[in-house]
């Protein structure tokens, strides 16, 4: 069994994790956005190291929202990626269960939320295995065209396998 260590990002990881997102998903940010979110979300923001390769990386933000009369935090997961060699071992169900749980404990989110590309089924199994639904649909979300389910789940989760 691999040994996968998940622990928040470190600046100096900040290239590798550049490198994964643009070779693993087609939606990329500028390397400042990826600053940003780290040094305003340290807990939020993990990476997957195997040895000092990082395999994956999840990047969430707290935001405010409106939710039976009072402003509540939620959690947003920006990006996740696991690189193909290293998919369907669990790794991106991982980053996301600790990243919530530490949205929940750390910065007092109630839910969170994503959007995933409608044909992308084995993300859309992944979350739902974690307990999010599909809350809605945004039509043309992608750059491409393609539409997104927005999916949210109830913090903390469920209890998930990790």
């Amino acid at each position: 069994m691999l040994s996968i260590e998940i622990r928040p990002v470190e600046l100096p990881e900040l290239d590798d994790v550049i490198r994964l997102n643009r070779v693993t998903l087609p939606e990329n940010y500028p390397p400042q956005f990826f600053q940003e979110i780290m040094s305003q979300y340290p807990k939020a923001f993990l990476v997957a190291k195997s040895g000092s390769f990082t395999v994956g990386y999840v990047m969430m933000r707290i935001e405010k929202s409106l939710s039976l009369l009072r402003w509540v935090n939620r959690a947003h997961v920006i990006s996740v990626a696991v690189h193909k060699s290293f998919r369907r071992q669990g790794i991106g169900r991982r980053l996301l269960a600790t990243a919530a749980e530490r949205c929940n404990e750390e910065y007092g989110a109630v839910e969170v939320y994503l959007e995933v590309r409608v044909s992308n089924n084995e993300a859309v199994g992944l979350y739902r295995s974690m307990g999010f639904v599909i809350k809605d649909v945004n039509q043309g979300y992608y750059s491409d065209g393609e539409d997104a389910y927005v999916m949210q789940a109830p913090l903390p989760l469920p209890m998930v396998r990790r």
